[in-house]
C-alpha cells in the first residue's frame, strides 16, 4: 500500500534571490559611482588644461621678456625707426669697427672689432657714424659702403694701435670706399662706424588661434597667443606714455612698453598679464 507523500509548505519551495526594489536599489548606487568617478576625472582632467594653460602663459611671458625686451633694451634712442601701437622696429648692429685712418683713392681702413649674427632676415642694411670726439651718431639707412678683407688695411690698421697682442685675423680688417655715397664728409680717424639691420617687432592675428593674437618678429612668428587688444606704448623723455610716436619725435623716446596677456591653448586658465617696460640704453 503506497503512503502519499507530502508537499512542503509554500515557503520552503520558493527559491532565494533579489527582488525588483533590492535590484533597483543596487543599480542607483552603480549609477551614483559611476557618476562620482566621472566627475573626478573630468575634474582631474580640467585641472590638468588649466595648468597646462598656467603653464604656457608663463612661457609666453618669459619669451617675451629674455627675447623681445633683450632685443629692444640694446637700441638706443637713436635706432628706433617706427613707433605705432601694432609695430615697433629697431636698428640692430650686425658689424662695429674703428676707422683707422683713409687711404689712396679716398679709400677708408677699418678694424672691424665686433660682429653680431642678429638672425634679421632682411638684406636691409644701413651705416651709422660718429666722429672720435662725438657721442652723436649719424645715420644712413639703406646705405653701406663698398668693403673687402684687405692686407693694406690690416697693416694701416695695425700701424694705428689697432689690435697689438695680434689676436684678430685679417678678416678684421677692411678697406672700405664710397662714403659719399650716404654721407657729406668723410669719416675721420678714430670714428666709430656701425652697420645695422631692421628688426621689427609687430602684432598681428594669429593664424593657429582664431580670436588671439602673436607677436612676430621680422615676419615670422614669435609668440602665441595673447588676447586681442595687446598693444605696444611708448614713454617719451617728458614722461607722456603714448599709442604712437610721430617719426620727427623718436628720439625723444627712452622707452617702449607692451601691454596684453598671454593666454594658454586650452582657453581653461585666466591669463597672465604682462606690462613690460623696456628701457632704450643711454
Amino acid at each position: 500500500m503506497s503512503v502519499p507523500r507530502r508537499l512542503a509548505p509554500a515557503e520552503t519551495c520558493r527559491q532565494e534571490g533579489f527582488t525588483l526594489a533590492e535590484m533597483l536599489v543596487a543599480l542607483a548606487g552603480a549609477g551614483l559611482l559611476i557618476g562620482l568617478l566621472i566627475g573626478m576625472l573630468a575634474s582631474q582632467s580640467h585641472f590638468h588644461l588649466r595648468n597646462e594653460d598656467a603653464i604656457q602663459a608663463s612661457q609666453i611671458a618669459r619669451a617675451l621678456s629674455d627675447g623681445m625686451g633683450a632685443e629692444i633694451r640694446s637700441a638706443g634712442p637713436g635706432d628706433l625707426l617706427l613707433a605705432t601701437p601694432d609695430t615697433v622696429s629697431i636698428r640692430v648692429d650686425v658689424l662695429k669697427a674703428v676707422v683707422c685712418g683713409g687711404a689712396s683713392g679716398g679709400s677708408i681702413d677699418l678694424f672691424a672689432y665686433d660682429s653680431i649674427a642678429a638672425n634679421l632676415h632682411s638684406g636691409w642694411r644701413g651705416t651709422a657714424l660718429s666722429g672720435p670726439y662725438s657721442a652723436a651718431w649719424v645715420y644712413a639707412d639703406g646705405f653701406t659702403p663698398a668693403s673687402s678683407v684687405s692686407a693694406a688695411a690690416e697693416t694701416a690698421c695695425r700701424a694705428a694701435g689697432a689690435d697689438r697682442a695680434n689676436r684678430m685675423s685679417n678678416r678684421w680688417f677692411r678697406r672700405t670706399s664710397g662714403w659719399s655715397g650716404g654721407f657729406a664728409a668723410t669719416p675721420a680717424p678714430g670714428s666709430l662706424a656701425r652697420v645695422y639691420g631692421r628688426l621689427t617687432y609687430a602684432i598681428r592675428p594669429s593664424d593657429s588661434e582664431p580670436g588671439t593674437v602673436s607677436i612676430r618678429r621680422n615676419g615670422q612668428e614669435f609668440v602665441s597667443p595673447l588676447e586681442s587688444g595687446t598693444a605696444f606704448e611708448y614713454r617719451l623723455s617728458s614722461g607722456a606714455i603714448q599709442a604712437g610716436v610721430a617719426p620727427g619725435d623718436l628720439s625723444r623716446v627712452p622707452e617702449v612698453r607692451l601691454t596684453g596677456t598671454a593666454i594658454g591653448r586650452n582657453g581653461r586658465a585666466a591669463g597672465r598679464r604682462v606690462v613690460y617696460a623696456m628701457s632704450l640704453r643711454n
